[in-house]
């Protein structure tokens, strides 16, 4: 059989129209997705990890929610990684100024670009990982920001006993 140079540039030329946009699609996306969708998936996998563990499905507090955003936000655009804020303020004083006076811990990651892998790294370590499984934890409010800066996604959970 005798394959002529022209119809196997045209093969060519079909593939790769039809490879490159599906390619373009899955990657916008992928970007695509909100912050608030983030925040959102990050709630229910630490729902369904605090279900294996017996304990009952977070409440979402808009003011736990708040402080969370804002920390995060803070952290990305003043490029710092920690629980106290560069104006020095602690995560009980920042989640009192939104107005949720009964704070109970926080948790704070940077640098992982999903919900899934943000909740997989908080999972893995002992500490992050007691604070979602504490069942006396009953609230929680959970912020990503993502943009310039050097780890290009900060998160922050903040959690609340009612």
């Amino acid at each position: 059989m005798r394959v002529s140079v022209r119809s196997v540039l045209t093969r060519t030329a079909l593939a790769a129209a039809v490879v490159v946009p599906a390619g373009l699609v899955t990657a916008e996306s992928a970007a695509a997705v909100t912050n608030a969708e983030m925040e959102t998936k990050v709630i229910k996998l630490v729902n369904a990890e605090r279900r294996k563990a017996g304990c009952a499905d977070f409440r979402v507090s808009t003011q736990l929610r708040r402080a969370a955003r804002k920390h995060s936000h803070d952290m990305r655009t003043k490029n710092y990684f920690s629980h106290t804020s560069k104006d020095g303020r602690s995560p009980w004083q920042r989640i009192r100024a939104e107005g949720y006076e009964y704070g109970s811990a926080e948790n704070i990651a940077a640098g992982q670009i999903s919900a899934y892998r943000v909740v997989k790294a908080w999972m893995t370590s002992p500490g992050h990982r007691k604070n979602i499984l504490n069942c006396s934890n009953k609230a929680i409010g959970v912020g990503v920001s993502r943009g310039p800066s050097a780890y290009r996604t900060y998160w922050t959970q903040d959690f609340g006993r009612r």
